[in-house]
């Protein structure tokens, strides 16, 4: 997969552990402070949205899982 690929795909990883750990997308925008639509653009990565440093570190945070365990798969 190249990297342009990969730029467009979306974080399954992720939803799956949101899953794993309770979290619906509301609450982790709700975390994030900002919409749920914004949230689900980011995790889609509809229309080349995709999460600030910041906001993947929160995520990691929020999950009590490394950040490589569903940013850099």
């Amino acid at each position: 997969m190249t990297a342009v690929e990969n730029a467009t795909k979306p974080y399954l990883g992720l939803k799956l552990l949101m899953e794993k750990h309770g979290y619906t997308q509301q609450m982790m925008a709700n975390e994030l402070s900002i919409d749920k639509s914004t949230f689900n653009q980011k995790l889609n990565r509809s229309g080349g949205r995709d999460f600030y440093l910041s906001e993947a570190n929160l995520i990691a945070k929020k999950l009590g899982e490394p950040i490589s365990k569903f940013f850099y798969s």
